[in-house]
C-alpha cells in the first residue's frame, strides 16, 4: 500500500443526482396534489418550462398543507403549479463541486437542505439532489480529511508514524498466524541538511516530495513506504526475505542518487543511508524492529554512507 488514494477536492454533485420526475409549469396544481399522492416517495417536484429548464419547486408538504384548507381546491386546483411553486430554487451544473454547492445552500437558507436543489446539464433539467444526501457526503468527507490528517504525512502523502505502526502491527500479526517473513528499512538521507541550509526549505520540500516518489517507484503493491519526519522514512516490505529486501534497498539507494531537476537547480548531493531488519528473525515485535532497523542504519551511516547495512545483534552491543 505504498500510498493510497485521496478524496477529490473538486469532487462534483452529480453522484449526489436522484432521477426525480419534472413538471411542466403549465401543469394543474391539483395534478401535481395528485403526483405527490401517487408517489409517497416524491418529497418535492421540479417545475420546468418548454424548453426543459427548471423554473421553479415544489414541495409535497407545503402544496398538501396549502389545499388542506377549505374551499382552496376548489378556487386554486386548476391554476397553473407556476402560481404557487418557488419560483427562487437552487439551480446548479452537475459539475459544480460539493463544497461550491454546500457554500450556496448556507448562503441562501438552510431550508434549502430539507427541499434538496436542482441539477441541470447545459441548463436543461437532468435530476435533483437530497439536501440530506449533500450533508451525509460533507461529513463523510470531513471524516476523510480528518483521518489523512490523522494518518498521512501532508507534504508527502505518505502513511505518517501512526498508520506505519498500525499497518505494522497488522503484518506482524498476520506473519505470527501464518508464518512469513516481512522486512522493515530505515530510510535516512544523506545531505538533505546541506540542501535546507543552501537552497532554502522550499527546495528541500519538494526534494522531499520527489524522494517519497522515487520510493514508491521502487515498491510493488500491499508494500508501504512512510515518512516518520524530516528526512526519515520506512519501507516495509511484506513477504519478504533478507534476499528481496537487499535487491530493494540497492533499487532504493540508486534511485536517490539521480540527481535531483528544480527548474535551473541540479542537485547531486543526496544519497541515503539504509538499515534492514527481519521478523522474526531479529526482532519479535513492532518496536524491537524499529529499533533494530535503525541501530542498522546508523551502521551504514558510520561506515560512509550512499549504503545499507543488515541488522546483526553482535555489533549492536
Amino acid at each position: 500500500m505504498a500510498s493510497e488514494p485521496s478524496d477529490s477536492n473538486d469532487a462534483t454533485v452529480e453522484h449526489l443526482l436522484r432521477a426525480v420526475p419534472s413538471v411542466h409549469e403549465s401543469t394543474s396544481c391539483g395534478k401535481v396534489l395528485e403526483i405527490f399522492h401517487e408517489n409517497k416517495k416524491l418529497y418535492a417536484l421540479p417545475i420546468v418550462n418548454d424548453k426543459d429548464r427548471p423554473v421553479g419547486l415544489v414541495v409535497r408538504q407545503d402544496l398538501t398543507e396549502f389545499f388542506s384548507k377549505q374551499f382552496v381546491k376548489e378556487l386554486k386546483g386548476k391554476k397553473p403549479i407556476s402560481t404557487l411553486m418557488d419560483d427562487d430554487p437552487i439551480i446548479v451544473d452537475r459539475s459544480t463541486g460539493i463544497e461550491d454547492v454546500s457554500r450556496i445552500i448556507l448562503d441562501a437558507g438552510m431550508e434549502h437542505m430539507v427541499s434538496g436543489f436542482i441539477i441541470t446539464r447545459e441548463k436543461r433539467y437532468l435530476g435533483m439532489a437530497n439536501g440530506y444526501d449533500l450533508l451525509d457526503e460533507m461529513t463523510s468527507r470531513k471524516q476523510r480529511y480528518l483521518f489523512g490528517l490523522a494518518h498521512y504525512d501532508q507534504l508527502t502523502g505518505l502513511p505518517n508514524r501512526t498508520l506505519l505502526m498500525d499497518r505494522l502491527n497488522q503484518a506482524i500479526y498476520a506473519s505470527s498466524r501464518n508464518p512469513r517473513a516481512l522486512s522493515l528499512m530505515f530510510v535516512d538521507l544523506d545531505g538533505f541538511k546541506a540542501v535546507n541550509d543552501t537552497y532554502g526549505h522550499g527546495i528541500g520540500d519538494r526534494l522531499l516530495k520527489e524522494v517519497a516518489e522515487r520510493l514508491l517507484a521502487c515498491l510493488r503493491e500491499g508494500d508501504t513506504a512512510a515518512r516518520l519526519g524530516g528526512d526519515e522514512f520506512v519501507v516495509l516490505l511484506l513477504d519478504s526475505d533478507l534476499e528481496r529486501a537487499v535487491t530493494v534497498a540497492h533499487r532504493i539507494l540508486g534511485m536517490l542518487r539521480v540527481p535531483y531537476e528544480f527548474g535551473k537547480k541540479t542537485i547531486s548531493s543526496i544519497s541515503g543511508s539504509i538499515g534492514i531488519a527481519e521478523y522474526p528473525v531479529h526482532a519479535e515485535d513492532v518496536d524491537a524492529l524499529l529499533t533494530s532497523a535503525d541501530n542498522a542504519m546508523y551502521v551504514a551511516k558510520k561506515c560512509g554512507k550512499n549504503q545499507f547495512a543488515v541488522f546483526c545483534a553482535e555489533t549492536d552491543k
